[in-house]
């Protein structure tokens, strides 16, 4: 099995999901600021948990689409910079794409967001994926849920440093998030270290183990899969779990369940009627997760203005407008940037190094 090539349309249906969760909760953050009045307190902060899916995710797809790359001898190097570069092209263009507009807007408009302003050194690490303070106090990118970025780009470097040394990739993420975050907590004075002393990065492993899982050992038929899932979720979203529960022993582990659980499923998500366009919203997820951010508050500010006060109209519409939005995104900004990009530093048009995950 070659694991750089093995598509999985569970886990792409499951990004759009996990991008849809967050969607969700700020669109319910906007409602509340702008439509009931009731503050940016009060919304659905489950929908956080998107986030921990995709962090699933991208450990068992780094995993898998690495399975089978040289384990020893000077190979190791060329490979673990292929990696490193590939994954720069997917995250980093769009990325950067999206904070450069915020920035224009600010500039052009600085009304439009209250909470925001630029800062030239605070933008340069918001580029570059280095944790930074922010000028609205915040330990914030200058596109806030670029938050997310800074854990994915610390875990493909481990990744990648792994890949070069031909360690065992579980145990030295272990070992080096361990490090990482023991530094966190003995050093409370360094932003950076203090961002990442959180058990959130320990949900990259997580999915590691699920791939290697997949890779080595035999797999339980779909039914068991659904049950996974099923388990998964109502772990995740049926308690309140609040601010003082860990992170990593509610959301974390409920989104391996669920992770898993679309692992095990894929004889039946291959064989479902609407299993490739469900795909094609999987691969706009990124575009979506990153595009929503614009397109939520001014689709509640106009809806706001146009007389609208049905929270469930407000989000149908401007979810449907996110998706639409994420999707015209991906395919007229960020296929485009990545194909660019890929040429710029592979020489190729099209690489053979595809993967189901972000």
């Amino acid at each position: 099995m070659k694991g750089e090539t093995q598509q999985f349309a569970g886990v792409q249906i499951l990004r759009f999901a996990a991008a849809m969760l967050v969607v969700v909760m700020h669109i319910t953050q906007a409602i509340s600021m702008h439509i009931s009045g009731t503050g940016p307190s009060h919304y659905w902060g489950a929908g956080s948990a998107g986030v921990d899916i995709f962090f699933v995710i991208s450990g068992f797809v780094m995993a898998m689409s690495t399975a089978s790359l040289p384990a020893d001898g000077p190979a190791r190097m060329d490979a673990a910079w292929v990696f490193m570069r590939r994954r720069l092209v997917r995250i980093a263009p769009l990325y950067w794409f999206y904070t450069l507009l915020k920035v224009a807007l600010l500039l052009a408009m600085p009304a439009l967001a209250a909470r925001s302003s630029v800062e030239p050194g605070h933008l340069a690490a918001s580029l570059f994926f280095i944790p930074g303070m922010s000028p609205w106090g915040l330990v914030q990118p200058t596109l806030p849920v670029g938050w997310t970025l800074n854990f994915e780009m610390l875990f493909y470097a481990v990744f990648a440093v792994a890949i070069a040394l031909g360690a065992p990739r579980i145990r030295f993420c272990l070992a080096a998030f361990g490090l990482i975050f023991a530094a966190g907590l003995l050093l409370p004075e360094s932003v950076a270290l203090n961002f990442y002393a959180q058990t959130i990065v320990f949900e990259f492993i997580l999915g590691a183990c699920i791939a290697h899982a997949f890779l080595h050992f035999r797999r339980p038929g779909p039914l068991a899969g659904l049950l996974a899932m099923a388990a998964g979720a109502l772990y995740m979203f049926a308690p309140d779990w609040g601010h003082s529960a860990d992170r990593f022993a509610t959301w974390g582990c409920g989104a391996a369940l669920i992770v898993l659980g679309a692992v095990w499923m894929e004889p039946w998500t291959v064989r479902a009627p609407l299993a490739s366009r469900l795909s094609f919203l999987g691969d706009a997820s990124y575009s979506i997760y990153l595009s929503h951010t614009f397109v939520v508050p001014a689709g509640v500010q106009a809806l706001k203005r146009l007389g609208v006060q049905d929270s469930l109209a407000i989000m149908l519409a401007v979810g449907l407008a996110v998706v639409v939005a994420g999707c015209l995104s991906y395919v007229w900004l960020e296929r485009p940037m990545t194909a660019f990009f890929k040429r710029a530093l592979f020489g190729a048009p099209k690489l053979s190094y595809q993967t189901p995950g972000k």
